[in-house]
């Protein structure tokens, strides 16, 4: 049977290779024909079977613009305009979804974005296996194009083309309230005793779904987001405005089933060769923060597989603060940055930005995603360029007792520590006594540490710092990046 010759969708004009690895291109075809690559002086070959084919380029060092061609069976495809640089892949749910032209100064941030060797390609968001064919297109960063982008992706770009000098690109394969249980295989939940229960659930959930109620709940929900959209779009606010529809129904078609966009979307970006993965998520785990630190050790490793790199680098950004009205209690939140710190404690090559200044108290979207975007930066030419940068703010090291007072040590606090309050005080520490019941404490900074104590508690045996959903927490480095999260175990 005759294929038409295509590349995978990836593969446009304007895209970025990576540079300095093997380049694989991928695509489909009439079996029996042999497709041609070439980029440069260079050529690759492969024989279609089973309608697909797969080459690797060499390595290349950063450059371009270059062409690529593909060429097969009497037809040719040619892609334009080809850069070779640093390729990153940005995950996670709304906060990573989050386009520059709903953030703070959109509109100057977009005039700035003069960076023609940014590019940026966004994973069509496919909810299901509709049969369909779903292309996007690599996009030059320029002032018009960039309001479509990531916001904390173009941040980051931003943040990585000043310093690095080669081309960025960022592919987008995200979506708004996903949990981390979406991008992953379903095999990798069913088979793991703890993280088999997101399967559970929701099989449970839809065993008696009739398939017509489905795809009319899927159309009644869809019909009432594009309302909200277009009364949006008509500057509405407020109650004229309403909430946004939420959560929509979850059946065989709904995009917040498990292992649904491992599928329909991550499978579909993989191997295209990359420097690492940003990754933006955690809100919508919330509800099982016990289990967050064993999702993401497997999402992230089940990611290096599909990419065949053990060591690719996977940098995230820990929730900030924000008042989670589903959790009055403001129990949550606290657990699951918690939960995170143990990832980039536990799995290698992972790095964490702590953004807990960066909330807002009645938004899970904060509208500021420059100094997000940054920190990531930041951390990425520290962790994985070897540059001098500094880039994280106090960590907890240690704990020590004098007498009624809980000594503070803290990591990545050479440049001292400080409060910017209002009143100068540090806020934001709670100490306990052997019986775990936290106060609120008085906290002094001493050079790199912070003395903390209570008038209750004559015996300290616990501190913590930030344990709330919305915390007020004002410990920073000398550079002003904030202190982490923490809390000391009794």
């Amino acid at each position: 049977m005759s294929m038409k010759l295509q590349a995978n969708a990836l593969f446009t004009d304007h895209m970025v290779l990576q540079r300095e690895r093997g380049i694989p291109v991928w695509g489909t075809g009439t079996d029996g024909d042999t497709v041609t690559v070439r980029i440069r002086e260079t050529s690759v070959r492969d024989v279609v079977r089973g309608g697909e084919w797969k080459v690797t380029l060499p390595a290349m060092q950063a450059g371009g613009p270059f062409e690529l061609t593909v060429e097969a069976g009497g037809d040719k495809l040619t892609f334009r305009d080809v850069l070779v640089g640093d390729v990153w892949l940005a995950g996670g749910q709304s906060n990573m979804e989050w386009r520059l032209a709903d953030s703070l100064n959109a509109e100057q941030e977009a005039a700035a974005a003069d960076f023609p060797r940014v590019r940026y390609y966004e994973v069509p968001r496919v909810a299901y296996d509709d049969g369909q064919e779903h292309a996007g297109a690599w996009a030059v960063c320029s002032p018009e194009t960039a309001l479509r982008f990531t916001a904390v992706g173009y941040h980051f770009a931003r943040t990585l083309v000043g310093e690095l000098d080669v081309p960025i690109g960022i592919v987008g394969c995200n979506w708004g309230g996903t949990s981390a249980s979406c991008w992953v295989p379903e095999e990798a939940l069913a088979n793991d005793p703890e993280l088999r229960v997101y399967v559970d659930v929701y099989k449970e959930k839809i065993k008696d779904l009739n398939p017509e109620t489905a795809k009319k709940e899927q159309a009644d929900y869809q019909a009432a987001v594009d309302a909200w959209v277009r009364r949006q779009s008509e500057g509405l606010t407020g109650a004229e405005l309403g909430d946004f529809p939420w959560p929509p129904p979850l059946n065989e078609l709904s995009f917040l089933r498990p292992s649904g966009l491992y599928g329909t979307m991550l499978s579909q970006a993989a191997p295209y060769a990359i420097k690492g993965f940003i990754y933006y998520q955690g809100e919508s785990d919330a509800d099982r923060t016990y289990l967050y630190d064993r999702l993401m050790a497997v999402l992230i490793g089940q990611w290096r597989q599909d990419w065949g790199d053990a060591e690719l680098p996977f940098l995230f950004v820990q929730l900030p603060g924000y008042a989670d009205p589903y959790d009055p209690e403001g129990v949550n939140w606290p657990l699951l940055r918690e939960a995170q710190q143990k990832v980039t404690e536990q799995v290698p090559n992972t790095a964490m930005a702590v953004i807990l200044d960066c909330g807002e108290e009645n938004d899970i979207h904060p509208r500021d995603k420059r100094p997000v975007g940054e920190r990531l930066g930041r951390i990425a030419l520290k962790e994985v360029y070897g540059r001098d940068t500094a880039c994280y703010g106090p960590f907890f090291k240690s704990l020590a007792v004098e007498g009624t007072k809980a000594i503070v040590s803290f990591s990545h606090a050479e440049s001292g520590l400080m409060s910017p309050s209002a009143s100068g005080e540090v806020l934001g520490f709670e100490i306990a006594g052997t019986d775990g019941r936290f106060v609120k404490a008085d906290a002094v900074i001493a050079g790199g540490t912070v003395a903390v104590s209570s008038a209750e508690v004559a015996a300290p045996a616990a501190v913590r710092y930030a344990w709330a959903s919305w915390p007020a927490a004002t410990l920073k480095n000398g550079i002003g990046l904030p202190a982490a999260p923490f809390r000391t175990s009794i």
